[in-house]
This record gives structure tokens, sequence and C-alpha cells, in this order.
């Protein structure tokens, strides 16, 4: 699914505004003449085709050209009192916290301390600078990624973010943490890169946050590049906890090795837009990935979940389901992709998306997509879009249970499959309550 381009002749005032940023401000930005080239590169694909409108295929149904009416200025350092006054967005879970506030890594609030023997930590600033061949190797290695103009605003751009390097045959018993956390009263724009590489036989679990000290409306573009080695395991869960005006660019690229296995989970519970994309590849035979998803919706917010996937090896797995609730006059979108070249022969590939309408006015977009070109394959996809099924309500109803509280539970019972996968106890609990506390307001009204 990659970002065809139609012709954009008259230019909006927020591609302007990057047109002039970019040149203003690349000198300062961190890299050696290696990360100059890449960041001109990448720029030059958003120069030559423009924010991204519904005449782009890929972005049909999220037409940024159309919705981002201005850029908000780059971010300042943040207030580190206040940030660090924030408490954890997922209590109890025992993570290696990393902050990352207003697009910089800040140490002084990081659990770097007494890292385990074979993990390293550090800041995506500093590997730019030095030109570190690892990260630079592990940036964008997924084709699809490298062509999406919001990934390449954010090569462009990225300031800083965390490199996580864990040593072959490692198992990490407590999970890592990257807290993304936005600073200031007034909207700033953010280009955040994180680096995960897992050795062979490598395990860990990564949780990210996005939240905000205030409620303005920030816009934030988080990459996370992640490389999983053979027979290595990494889950990766992401929760965009984001204020309602905010605009929500989140990207994750995986490149998993042999006989690997990478699950990843993405809530969408903030931001008014958001676009929260996931670019894999299965590189080596026999791998395993998990790719699924919860989100809610009310108000006139619109979240879009965009899924490639490449089956670039023989005998690999891969299962997605994705979920969402919709409310109001809130809008979903889910695009999913699975490719299969001819090689890649025993491909077990199966996508559902499942869309849950509380209102009228709700919307839910679903197009999922194979392309097999290998004839030993099992591959299937599936969408469904529906209301609470009445006869279920009715039920409980017949036996006493109030309204919205039977609503409650039908819709924790219907996201609670893909919760469910979520191994961390910690993260499922979060989710749970979220969810509870998101029912509430909408009975409260």
């Amino acid at each position: 699914m990659t970002d065809m381009v139609s012709p954009t002749p008259l230019r909006t005032p927020a591609e302007d505004t990057l047109l002039r940023r970019f040149p203003a401000e690349k000198a300062a930005l961190p890299g050696n003449d290696t990360v100059r080239s890449l960041r001109d590169e990448a720029f030059a694909g958003f120069a030559a085709a423009g924010l991204p409108h519904r005449r782009v295929e890929a972005w049909k149904y999220t037409d940024l050209r159309a919705n981002v009416r201005a850029i908000a200025p780059a971010a300042p350092a943040a207030d580190i009192a206040r940030v660090g006054a924030l408490p954890s967005a997922v209590p109890g879970d025992n993570a290696r916290r990393l902050v990352v506030a207003n697009g910089r890594f800040v140490p002084e609030l990081s659990d770097v301390a007494e890292l385990p023997a074979g993990v390293t930590v550090g800041s995506l600033a500093d590997a730019l600078a030095s030109g570190d061949p690892l990260v630079l190797g592990a940036l964008s290695k997924v084709p699809q990624a490298e062509e999406n103009v919001a990934v390449q605003l954010n090569a462009a751009f990225m300031t800083d973010g965390v490199v996580i390097l864990v040593a072959d045959g490692l198992s990490l018993d407590r999970p890592i943490e990257i807290a993304h956390i936005a600073d200031g009263e007034t909207a700033v724009s953010t280009h955040v890169r994180n680096v995960v590489i897992a050795g062979a036989g490598a395990n860990l679990t990564v949780i990210e946050t996005i939240e905000s000290v205030f409620r303005a409306a920030h816009q934030s573009n988080i990459v996370t590049d992640i490389v999983v080695g053979d027979e290595a395991h990494v889950d990766h869960i992401r929760l965009q906890l984001e204020p309602d005006d905010a605009l929500s660019l989140t990207a994750v690229t995986a490149t998993i090795g042999a006989k690997a296995r990478f699950e990843t989970f993405n809530a969408v519970l903030g931001a008014g837009l958001a676009r929260a994309q996931v670019f894999a590849r299965f590189a080596g035979r026999e791998a395993v990935g998990g790719f699924r998803g919860a989100t809610l919706l009310s108000g006139r917010r619109h979240a879009d979940t965009t899924l490639v996937l490449t089956h670039d090896a023989e005998a690999c797995e891969s299962r997605e389901l994705y979920k969402a609730v919709i409310d109001d006059e809130a809008k979903s979108v889910f695009q999913g992709r699975i490719n299969v070249p001819a090689h890649a022969q025993k491909t077990d590939a199966r996508m559902m998306t499942a869309s849950l309408l509380l209102s009228e006015g709700a919307e839910a977009n679903a197009k999922p997509e194979l392309e097999i070109f290998a004839d030993d394959v099992q591959c299937g996809h599936g969408a469904t879009c529906g209301a609470l099924d009445d006869d279920l309500l009715f039920y409980m109803l017949a036996r006493g249970i109030p309204k919205a509280e039977a609503e409650k539970m039908l819709i924790l019972a219907y996201l609670g499959e893909a919760i469910d996968e979520v191994e961390n106890e910690a993260v499922r609990e979060t989710l749970i309550h979220r969810v509870e506390d998101w029912l509430a307001r909408r009975v409260a009204g």
C-alpha cells in the first residue's frame, strides 16, 4: 500500500510552513553527513508529494491536506519539573521508564541506572551525531515505510528519541516503558524516532505511552523501528492518550527474523485526528506475528489504523485483529494489507477488523486487502460493522440489569477479545480501566 501521488498544484499554508522550516532548521538537527543525506532525501519525498490527500489511495479516508490547516512550531525544551510530576500512565507495571519530553530524551527522568549487562539505552540524537551504523541500518528497513509521507517527515525532522539494544539470548524480566510527553500550554510539534534492536534469542516487552501535561492541540509524529533477531520475542504495546484536539501520527516498523515472534498492540484512546501505522516484514522462515488494537471514539474524532505486512519468507504466520467502538459523529478507518510474494510459500495469514457503532452519526470504513502470488498459502480476511446486539441487550434488561450497565458489559466483552491478547497484566488492567472511564463519561453525557 504505497502512497501513490496525484498532482498537487497549490500548496496549503501547512505545506508552506514545512517547506520553509526544513531549510531553516536542518543545520541544527543532529546527524553526520550520512544522516543529513537521509534527511534531504526524505524531505524531497514530501516536497514532491505534499501532505497526503484523499486522491492518494493509501490516505483515501484520512485527508491530511484538508484537515491539517497549520503546523505548530517546533517544541522547545520541556519543563522538567512538570514532566517529572506526571505519574506513569500504566501504574504497577514495574517497567524501566524512559522519558522523551517535547521530542528530547531526558536521562535525568529516566531509569537508566544499573542497566542489566547486555542492555544499552541511549539517545537517538547521540547515535545520529556519531553516525552509529547499527542504528542507521535499523531506520525504516521496511520499504513501504520509506515511501510513506508521514515517515518521510519524521525522518527529515527527527530530533531525538531512545535507542534500546538488547544482546543475544538476553531475557528482560522488567518491561521498558517509553513515555512520550508533550509539555506546554500552547500547541507545539515534535518528531521523535526510537530504535529497538533485539538480538538473536532475546526476549523483551516495550510499552509506549503518548500523553500531555496540558490539553493543548499538540502535533506529534512518532516512529519506532524494531528489529527482532532470529528466535527473539518482542512484545510492543502503544497507548495513545493525547488530548482530544491533538494531531497524532505514529508508525511502527518491524523486521522479524527467522523463528522469531513479534506482537504489537495499539490502543487509540485520544487525539482529534490520529493515524496509527504498522509496517512489518517477515524476513526469516517460520516467524510469527500478532497485530492487534482497540479504538474508542466519540465526539467528532477521527482515527485511522493502517497496516501493511509483507511475508517475505516461507512458513510464516500472522494474525491481525482490530476492534473499534464509535459514538456520536466520530469516524474510524481500518486499512490492512497483507503481501505474499511468490517465494513465501506456506504462509498462514488471517486478518479481521470489527466496528461497533453506538450512534446514528458514527462512521466506520474498512479496507482489508490480500495480495498473494504464492500458491501454497492459507490466507483470509474479514470485516464486520454493526450496532449492539438487540437480543442480548433485551435479555439483560429483562433480568433487571440497567441499560447503561448492560451496554457497558456488552462493549467490554466485545473489546475483550482484542485486549485479552495483551500479555502484560498491568497494561490489560489499565486498558480495562480506561474503557470503563470512557463508558462512564458516555453515560454521564
